[in-house]
């Protein structure tokens, strides 16, 4: 039986005139929203890590730019946006910063694109341009703040060759070093190595050894998950190593408290993979914090950088 006139009719399409585009790069995934004028969240596409690197400005690129395609698919819109912010990983220095946005602007993502270090956004999407401090812990750590003159400031976030303490793989070198200890019997008992050989599907700690030999940093961070498993199973090696990673992290929020002076609350938010809600160390932090800083008040809503991003772009003149 045919189809009736009515059912053969196309489906409009709403295509927003104006599109504005908001980007969370990151060193362990991407994401990417489309959004209009009144910040709706029109798509949303996630893809693989897009961290900038030094000279990689178009291998960064080129993962950005597929991930808004998938937005903009979502979004039914098309490409290029009127304007893009892009919250990066290591586009922290001004070249860093211009490489990425030029090679972004030649993939054909948006018309104007600016480029901000990943915390920009990240403070934007907590904070909505208000004083406070953010603490990110994925695969390394780092944290800012916006003073109460507007002014951002930064702790931490050099690299893992530098630091990168609290972090994913600052905390994946921990569960590597209780995994050695546990083999030579130089520490109390820990499930960490049979943990570790179990999640990478190997035999022994030598396999272990062979399989640092080539393991990325963020293959490294990725171990932090067992040490956060562990310490919520109630295992005293992992707890310790979460509340050091606490401590670490509460150090960095200590380096920037002198910029809001006075006595006067300060507004905390937490992101990165590592700090979730229900996260050990999230709940290590929230007392670090207590002690550390006791002006602090940690907040527990969840804070989406690339709707900051996305929030950058649209106020952009």
């Amino acid at each position: 039986m045919g189809m009736n006139a009515e059912s053969r009719s196309p489906v409009p399409s709403f295509r927003p005139s104006v599109v504005f585009v908001g980007a969370d790069a990151g060193a362990s995934h991407c994401s990417v929203v489309l959004g209009g004028e009144d910040l709706k969240v029109l798509g949303r596409a996630e893809g693989p890590p897009s961290a900038m690197k030094p000279g990689g400005a178009a291998a960064a690129a080129a993962v950005i730019a597929d991930t808004a395609r998938r937005a903009a698919a979502q979004a039914r819109a098309s490409l290029p946006a009127v304007r893009a912010v892009v919250g990066a990983a290591g586009a922290g220095r001004p070249q860093e910063q211009a490489e990425l946005a030029a090679a972004v602007t030649q993939a054909g993502v948006a018309r104007s694109v600016r480029v901000v270090p990943d915390g920009e956004v990240a403070l934007m999407a907590a904070f909505e341009g208000r004083p406070g401090i953010l603490i990110n812990a994925g695969t390394g750590s780092v944290a800012f703040a916006r003073d109460p003159a507007g002014q951002v400031h930064r702790a931490g976030g050099h690299g893992w060759q530098f630091g990168d303490e609290g972090g994913g793989y600052w905390l994946g070198r921990r569960a590597l070093d209780a995994a050695a200890r546990a083999q030579d019997g130089r520490s109390e008992g820990s499930t960490l190595l049979a943990r570790l050989l179990g999640a990478l599907g190997l035999q022994r700690f030598d396999d272990l050894v062979r399989w640092t030999t080539t393991a990325t940093p963020a293959q490294v961070a990725a171990l932090a998950l067992h040490v956060l498993n562990a310490a919520k199973e109630g295992e005293a090696v992992a707890q310790h190593a979460v509340t050091d990673a606490a401590r670490e992290l509460a150090g960095l929020a200590l380096a920037l408290e002198p910029h809001f002076p006075g006595s006067e609350l300060i507004p905390v938010a937490a992101a990165g993979g590592l700090l979730a809600p229900q996260s050990p160390l999230a709940a290590a932090l929230r007392e670090s914090l207590a002690a550390s800083v006791p002006r602090a008040r940690l907040s527990s809503a969840r804070i989406d950088p690339a709707v900051g991003a996305l929030k950058l772009a649209a106020r952009a003149s």
